[in-house]
């Protein structure tokens, strides 16, 4: 896990430091049921000192993100209430199934998972967009012990996805008449800034070079490619994310104006997401900072 999610939030303590809402989900958990068990405590600490996303975050640091997550719960009255608070804190897909992993982790530390733990975790889920098959293994991989490895296989398996966004950026340039080295370079700019699509910059210039050169039939539509690739995704939820991320991608302003974004609609179709799944779609979008460098 080290060798991939370090430096992904590492270092010191920043200002809207998103370790605030790893840390959150760990402590709302460990409140759920009312009693805070010693077992749980020691898993929170050892998750801070030694998982590669705290690198670099010193005690003082982890004891003001505690201190912060405590008085946040308090005032929303309950852990459960701050599922969705946490949930725009972590906006990127690794870390909320970190986030996930982690509640789970604390939860099952006593050996038993109770009423209010798992209405926690389902409100949790909810919040995160975790599916309930990601949500379960999380659980059991925790009650395993196996919860860092499980974590750095979904994320090489979200890094597979990469060049399939270039694919679908290419896609976006080509309908905008932008199919051109300028905007292939504000695309990598921009997938730079996202955690799940972060590359060594040589290797995402190599992918995004091919999808914007790649060879293409005569004739050929934007429907038909985006459906060949909507094909190659079996998973829904992999779907929905490659919309969120090419949402991300639109000025913050226009994003909840979808419906009148073409690209956007040709590929609501292609990828078969359906109205309400855009909805949330929308909702994950403008959790990405607004300061983004965005390739419109």
């Amino acid at each position: 896990m080290e060798r991939s999610v370090k430096g992904l939030l590492g270092g010191g303590l920043k200002p809207n430091d998103a370790r605030r809402f790893l840390i959150e989900a760990m402590i709302g958990a460990m409140n759920a049921d009312g009693v805070v068990d010693p077992r749980e405590s020691a898993v929170v600490e050892r998750q801070i000192a030694t998982h590669p996303l705290f690198h670099g975050l010193g005690p003082a640091a982890a004891r003001t993100l505690i201190d912060l997550s405590n008085d946040a719960i308090k005032f929303a009255g309950s852990a459960f209430g701050r599922a969705p608070a946490i949930a725009k804190g972590l906006p990127a897909r690794i870390h909320r199934l970190a986030a996930y992993g982690m509640a789970a982790e604390v939860a099952v530390a006593d050996q038993q998972l109770v009423d209010g733990e798992l209405h926690f975790l389902e409100a949790l889920r909810i919040a995160l967009r975790v599916s309930p098959f990601e949500s379960e293994a999380l659980i059991e991989n925790a009650r395993a012990g196996h919860l860092s490895e499980y974590l750095d296989d979904r994320y090489q398996r979200i890094k597979t996805l990469v060049p399939v966004a270039c694919e679908v950026f290419a896609l976006r340039a080509l309908s905008r008449g932008l199919a051109n080295d300028d905007h292939r370079h504000k695309v990598c700019d921009f997938f730079l800034s996202i955690p799940d699509l972060v590359m060594p910059r040589e290797e995402l210039n190599t992918e995004l070079f091919r999808a914007f050169r790649k060879p293409r039939a005569p004739g050929a539509q934007v429907f038909g490619e985006l459906s060949t690739v909507a094909r190659g995704l079996p998973d829904a939820v992999d779907r929905y994310w490659m919309m969120v991320y090419t949402l991300v991608a639109e000025l913050p302003a226009t994003v909840p104006s979808w419906r009148v974004i073409p690209f956007i609609g040709v590929m609501q179709a292609a990828f078969q997401i359906t109205d309400t799944d855009m909805e949330l779609a929308v909702v994950d979008a403008l959790t990405f900072p607004a300061a983004l460098a965005r390739p419109v």
